[in-house]
C-alpha cells in the first residue's frame, strides 16, 4: 500500500489522481489531501477519503473546514493550513509519495519541503522544477529521493528514456497540440477573449495551464522543466507541433532511433505511472485507436507568432535567476489577462519587458528561489 498526499486535490490532476486511487483501493491510499478553500467538493473528498490530514491555504480556511465537520462522526482528519501544514504532513504524514498539483508558483515550497523529507515527488507543478531545478535536484539526491514528472509531456519522456542509456540521448523531442491559436493571424491576437483562450482544443485543464497552453508558455516552460530533470542541455530539446496530440513526447537516440509515448489525453495515464512506478495500473484508462485517428503530423511551431518558446530558452540559457524570473512574470500576467486587465498579445510583451530589466544573481539555497519571486512580482507590478 503507498500512503499518497495529494496537494491540490479540487484541481484537474488533483481530482484524476484521487479518481485513480479510487480505481486501486489495495494498492493506494489518499492519505493527505490540500485545497486552497474549503468547498463542498473538498468536504466529499474528506468524507469519501478520510484522510488522515487535510491542508488548506489559511487559518479562516482551516476553521471552517473544522466547523463544518465537527457534528460529523467518524471522520478523524486533522485540519490545518499554510507552509507549517504542509511540513507537518511531510514529516509526519506517513507517506510514501507526494503528488504537487498546486498551480503556479505557490507549490514551490511543497516540493521543496517533500523532497528534504525524503518523500518521493511526483511533480505537476512544473513552476517548481523552472524555478529551482537545481536546488530541487540537489535536495532530492541528498535525502534519496526521486522526482517522478506527472505532465503528459515530461511522463513520456521519462519512460522513452528507459530504452536506453543517457549517454545515448539525442535530444528530446516535446509534442505541442498548439493550442486554438496555432493557425490564426497573428494580428488578431490583440482581440483574443479569455474565453476564446480558454477553450483549449483537447485537454480539459486549469485556467492558468490553459492560458499558458493557448500563448505556447506552457511548453516554453516545458523545455526549462526538461533540461533540469533529465540534466540535458537546451540545444538538446525540441518542440513540434502535434494537433492530434496523441505522440505525448519522444526521445532521438544516436543511433538515429526515436522512441514515442502515446496514449490517450487522459491525465489518469501519467498521473497512474507516476503512482505506480515502476510498475503499471492495469485498466487504467482506454487505449487509443490508431485506425480511428487515421494521421499523425508533426510540424515546426512559429517562435514569430509564438515568442514564449524563445523567451523560455534565452531563460535557461542565461541561468541563474532567469528562469525563475520567466516563470513568475508569466503566472503574473496571465493572471493579469484572466483579470481583463491586459490584452491576450501583451502577456508575452510584457514578460519580456520583466526579463530585461532584471538583474542576475546566483540561487545557492532555496531562499535566494523565494528573493527571484519576489524581485519578479515587484518588477512585473511595474510594466507599463
Amino acid at each position: 500500500m503507498r500512503n499518497i498526499f495529494i496537494a491540490g486535490s479540487t484541481g484537474s490532476i488533483g481530482k484524476n489522481a484521487l479518481n485513480v486511487i479510487a480505481g486501486y483501493p489495495d494498492k493506494l491510499s489518499a492519505k493527505a489531501i490540500a485545497a486552497g478553500h474549503f468547498t463542498d467538493e473538498l468536504k466529499e473528498q474528506v468524507l469519501l477519503f478520510k484522510p488522515s490530514y487535510c491542508v488548506l491555504s489559511t487559518k479562516a480556511e482551516s476553521n471552517k473546514a473544522k466547523e463544518s465537520f465537527k457534528n460529523i462522526k467518524g471522520v478523524k482528519t486533522k485540519f490545518t493550513f499554510g507552509e507549517e501544514g504542509f511540513r507537518e504532513v511531510v514529516l509526519k504524514g506517513d507517506l510514501e509519495i507526494v503528488l504537487n498539483a498546486i498551480s503556479g508558483s505557490s507549490g514551490l515550497m511543497l516540493s521543496y519541503m517533500s523532497l528534504a523529507a525524503g518523500k518521493d515527488l511526483a511533480l505537476a507543478n512544473k513552476e517548481s522544477m523552472v524555478m529551482a531545478g537545481d536546488i530541487l535536484n540537489k535536495t532530492a539526491k541528498s535525502f534519496n529521493a526521486k522526482i517522478i514528472p506527472v505532465d503528459s509531456e515530461h511522463s513520456a519522456l521519462f519512460q522513452c528514456l528507459r530504452c536506453g542509456a543517457k549517454s545515448d540521448v539525442k535530444k528530446l523531442i516535446l509534442t505541442a497540440s498548439g493550442g486554438p491559436f496555432y493557425n490564426k493571424d497573428k494580428a488578431d491576437f490583440k482581440n483574443i477573449t479569455v474565453d476564446m483562450a480558454l477553450n483549449h482544443p483537447k485537454w480539459k485543464m486549469g485556467k492558468k495551464i490553459t492560458i499558458d497552453s493557448s500563448t505556447l508558455a506552457n511548453k516554453g516552460l516545458e523545455i526549462i522543466e526538461a533540461c533540469y530533470l533529465f540534466n540535458i542541455d537546451e540545444k538538446q530539446v525540441d518542440v513540434l507541433i502535434h494537433p492530434q496530440a496523441a505522440v505525448h513526447s519522444m526521445v532521438e537516440f544516436n543511433d538515429g532511433s526515436i522512441m514515442a509515448q502515446m496514449g490517450a489525453a487522459d491525465m489518469k495515464g501519467p498521473i497512474g505511472y507516476a503512482l505506480s512506478y515502476p510498475r503499471r495500473f492495469k485498466g487504467l484508462m482506454k487505449p487509443i485507436n490508431l485506425a480511428e485517428i487515421g494521421r499523425l503530423d508533426f510540424f515546426a511551431p512559429d517562435n514569430e507568432k509564438f515568442p514564449f518558446l524563445n523567451l523560455a530558452r534565452y531563460a535557461i540559457k542565461t541561468g541563474k535567476s532567469m528562469p525563475a524570473v520567466f516563470c513568475v512574470a508569466n503566472e503574473f500576467f496571465v493572471n493579469s489577462f484572466l483579470e481583463g486587465k491586459i490584452s491576450f498579445n501583451k502577456i508575452a510583451v510584457n514578460v519580456d519587458k520583466v526579463m530585461q530589466s532584471h538583474k542576475l544573481f546566483n540561487l545557492n539555497a532555496i531562499e535566494d528561489v523565494i528573493e527571484a519571486k519576489n524581485q519578479a512580482e515587484s518588477l512585473s507590478k511595474q510594466v507599463r
